[in-house]
């Protein structure tokens, strides 16, 4: 029992201490909110051809300061008017989150393992939109049918491995069948199409492939006549807002695309899905987990559950999606990381932001340790765009006297 109170007690001072190295805690006018601001403005403008808008922070070993650098970081860029994200991606340790708030609920491991991560059999459109059944199917690799139904459309879309190989509407009107789409557009005669009808029923093949076959229609003719029937597909899947939906196993044959169908639909989706609810169910979840915090524009999504598995949940499609889907709502992303000596975690991340800042407590680190890491960043072919030598000793550098006069007088500090 005493050891556990003064286990308590020595925590408590250890968030004291880091409460006291908070920006927010400080004078604007300190010489600690200057070397931010220092550091801010060298981030900006480290790269003069890309503009840096999201960074890893990570150190070599533990206790450098890397969770007070992201979060001290994080409150200086928001104090230039741009909404800044912080996100405790120590999925090990923890700390950036218990600085940020004390409740912090769903966070960063939930959204990828439960929300990404859920297994789906059917439900309702009202909940998941269109676009999120397709982008979960993809993230998760699963090859599945999937059928879609309301009052007005019945559709289905085939999946190989997360792509989608074909997208068909089900209740489509007679008008728009494949076949009167070709005779209309004077492609092929009525007797023609009404023996390339019988041929289909009996060999059970693909009518683009019968057709062809036949050659009652070009190849080049019956891509564009696809391409037309595949967008009206599309178009109408992407309204569906209301109805359900059913994974089911896909049947044999039904999920490779026709063997003379050379379009590309994956492609064909991304430019004719006009869907307004986009992503409404991924969305609404992520909602969930930004959290407020005391500081204008700066916010935060917490670590969440620590997984057992914590390598795979960061390096994981999963991330990387969650990652893109952030950075289209914020105009900063700052992801804390667990120290790149002791877990791959940071190097994992680097490829899906624009740079990594690594953190050196002075006289802490040996060199070679920090070179180490370095080299490790290098290996990846995502090189460090920068250092924060953290925690010096001024009086002890010897120039500490100078520079306290400068900066005093300059301030009109006494």
């Amino acid at each position: 029992m005493e050891d556990k109170l003064i286990f308590r007690n020595k925590e408590k001072r250890t968030r004291q201490t880091n409460q006291e190295k908070l920006l927010a805690n400080l004078p604007p006018n300190s010489r600690f909110a200057e070397s931010y601001r220092t550091l801010r403005t060298n981030l900006f403008f480290s790269d003069m051809d890309n503009e840096i808008k999201s960074i890893v922070v990570t150190s070599s070993v533990e206790k450098e300061g890397k969770t007070t650098t992201t979060l001290n970081l994080a409150h200086s860029i928001a104090q230039t008017d741009r909404k800044v994200l912080a996100i405790d991606c120590d999925l090990r340790r923890p700390h950036l989150s218990s600085l940020m708030t004390k409740n912090p609920g769903v966070g960063v491991t939930e959204l990828v393992t439960e929300i990404f991560g859920a297994h789906l059999t059917k439900g309702s459109l009202d909940e998941f939109g269109v676009d999120d059944l397709i982008q979960l199917t993809r993230l998760q690799n699963r090859s599945t049918r999937l059928y879609l139904t309301n009052n007005e459309t019945q559709a289905a879309i085939m999946f190989e491995k997360g792509k989608i190989t074909n997208i068909s509407w089900i209740n489509r009107p007679k008008s728009k069948h494949l076949i009167n789409t070709l005779i209309r557009e004077n492609l092929i005669s009525e007797e023609q199409a009404r023996l390339a009808l019988n041929k289909q029923k009996e060999s059970g093949h693909y009518l683009g492939s019968v057709l062809t076959t036949m050659n009652f229609v070009s190849k080049k003719d019956l891509t564009r006549a696809l391409s037309i029937h595949t967008v009206e597909a599309i178009q109408v899947v992407s309204a569906m807002e209301t109805g359900s939906f059913e994974f089911s196993t896909l049947p044999r044959d039904k999920g490779k695309t026709a063997k003379n169908q050379t379009i590309d639909i994956e492609k064909l989706f991304e430019n004719f899905n006009d869907s307004e609810n986009s992503l409404k169910y991924c969305n609404a979840a992520i909602d969930k987990a930004i959290l407020s915090t005391e500081e204008d524009n700066l916010f935060l999504i917490a670590a969440g559950k620590i997984p057992t598995n914590p390598a795979e949940v960061a390096g994981s499609r999963h991330m990387a999606f969650l990652i893109e889907l952030l950075k289209s709502r914020f105009d900063f992303i700052l992801i804390d990381t667990s120290p790149v000596t002791a877990a791959t975690d940071a190097l994992l991340f680097s490829p899906m932001v624009d740079g990594t800042l690594l953190v050196i407590k002075s006289g802490n680190t040996d060199r070679k340790i920090i070179q180490n890491a370095v080299d490790l960043f290098k290996a990846v072919n995502h090189p460090i765009i920068g250092f924060v030598l953290n925690q010096v000793d001024m009086k002890k550098e010897g120039y500490y006297k100078y520079y306290e006069r400068y900066y005093s007088s300059y301030y009109g500090n006494k």
